[in-house]
Formats: structure tokens, C-alpha cells, sequence
């Protein structure tokens, strides 16, 4: 169950790593979310939906055109490249500064919970950098494929990739659970 949790919390602070970056830097965020599938709860504020989903294998701040062209002043793809870089990394750079800190006042206090959840965070976040369609470690490729190819060419190219990724992705997802579930369960992490 802690596990459950700490995993809910990572991704809450990941998500909202993207959204605060992303709404700095007046860029539209369409949909905040926590898990996949239909939503659970699901509130608009601001122009932005904010909802939990059921599988709670990983969330999403789904940004204006994020991989499609548009000439909105707001849209992902229309952002410099300093900011796509800054919105598409910000989840990642939570993790890995709030699992350090955790680590650090977890093994310091002894709280075993605390350091595990950090460790956890940590790991994760680094995991996100792999450059792996789906992942935010992809979006600094699609970025150098825009200059290449031109955004209209890169981003129903990358639209694409990214659907056939993203499956993968998830089901490679649930087929790893029960080995993480007796993993914890067996004291190995």
C-alpha cells in the first residue's frame, strides 16, 4: 500500500512539475491528469480540466498542439526552444529533487517509508529521461527534428510514433507490476 501511494504521490509531483512550467510559460494546458481512462473526478478551472482516472499507471498534462502544427501563440510546438525544453523536463526535475531530498531526511531520520519514496522518485524521474518516444526524454529529439524537417513534417511524423510507443509503453507497464509487487513484497526494494 505504500508503495500504491508513494507511486500516486510521484506522479502528482511529476504532472505538476509540467503544469507549472508550462502555465509560467503561457503555454495551454488542456488536461491535467492523474491516471488513465475515463475520468473518476473531473473539474475545469481556468481553462484546464483536472481530473483523476482509474489506472493510476502514470498521468498527463496534456498541452495545447503538443505534437500537432498550430499557429496559436499558446501551443506546445510554438513555445522557443528554451521553454519546450523547460516544460518537457519539469516533471523529471521534481522527481530527482524531491526523491534526493526525501533520501536524505529519510535516511537521516530513519524513516524507512520516507527513503524508499525517494529512492523511488529518484529512479523514476531518471527513468522519464531515456530518450524513448512517449517519454520526456523524446521531446529534446523532436525538437531537433523540427529543425530539420520542419515542424508540420516532425510533429505528424513524431504524432505517430509516439501512439505506437505509448502502447508499448503501458502495457510493458502492467506485465512488470506483479515482478515490482513481489519484489516489495519480498523486501528486495
Amino acid at each position: 500500500m505504500a508503495f500504491i501511494l508513494s507511486l500516486i504521490l510521484i506522479i502528482l509531483l511529476h504532472e505538476l512539475g509540467h503544469l507549472i512550467v508550462a502555465k509560467l510559460c503561457k503555454c495551454r494546458v488542456n488536461k491535467f491528469s492523474i491516471g488513465f481512462g475515463k475520468p473518476l473526478i473531473s473539474k475545469e478551472y481556468k481553462g484546464t480540466t483536472y481530473q483523476i482516472a482509474p489506472i493510476l499507471f502514470g498521468g498527463y498534462c496534456e498541452l495545447d498542439n503538443e505534437l500537432s502544427y498550430s499557429r496559436s501563440k499558446r501551443a506546445f510546438t510554438n513555445k522557443t526552444y528554451t521553454q519546450k525544453i523547460l516544460i518537457s523536463l519539469a516533471g523529471i526535475f521534481v522527481n530527482v529533487v524531491t526523491g534526493i531530498i526525501a533520501c536524505y531526511i529519510g535516511s537521516h531520520s530513519g524513516n524507512i517509508f520516507i527513503f524508499k519514496f525517494g529512492y523511488y522518485s529518484t529512479w523514476i524521474g531518471l527513468s522519464n529521461l531515456l530518450p524513448i518516444p512517449a517519454l520526456d526524454g523524446s521531446y529534446p529529439l523532436i525538437f531537433l527534428f523540427e529543425k530539420k524537417w520542419g515542424k508540420k513534417k516532425t510533429y505528424l511524423f513524431w504524432s505517430k510514433v509516439n501512439n505506437l510507443f505509448f502502447k508499448w509503453l503501458m502495457i510493458l507497464n502492467a506485465l512488470t507490476l506483479p515482478i515490482l509487487a513481489w519484489l516489495i513484497y519480498a523486501g528486495k526494494i
